[in-house]
């Protein structure tokens, strides 16, 4: 007689909602293997910033999350934003001034103003010229 081969059973399908709620919690950080190219989230920040000031993670955190919610107030409110380190933020166009509401936010980075033509060269030295 051939030995009996146990089936496993099938795994629970798990509604939509339930498997993108899973993979949000599942997903690496940005700057961890595997973290989708792009996307930077708060622990990331907070680590950088930690790195780059050598501030405590903990109260860092709390002051990097007022900020971004003074940002986010002040730009629903329709104020352009004018952030050195940043560069100069206004918003371009916006669904409502509720909170959740969508933006189209227009930034302009320092330094990356269009960059106007080099003169063009003279073809002989002025010495040489009549």
């Amino acid at each position: 007689m051939a030995p009996q081969t146990a089936k496993k059973p099938a795994p629970a399908k798990k509604s939509p909602a339930r498997q993108s709620a899973d993979e949000e919690a599942d997903a690496p950080e940005a700057g961890e293997e595997g973290a989708t190219p792009g996307t930077l989230r708060m622990k990331a920040l907070v680590d950088r910033v930690a790195a780059s000031t050598g501030a405590k993670k903990k109260g860092l955190k709390e002051t990097i999350q007022a900020t971004l919610k003074e940002l986010g107030l002040a730009l629903q409110n329709g104020e352009m934003l004018n952030l050195p380190e940043l560069g100069k933020v206004r918003v371009a166009k916006s669904e409502g001034a509720t909170p959740g509401s969508a933006m189209t936010l227009k930034l302009r980075r320092n330094g990356t103003a269009p960059r106007k033509k080099p003169a063009e060269e003279a073809l002989a030295e002025p010495s040489e010229q009549g």
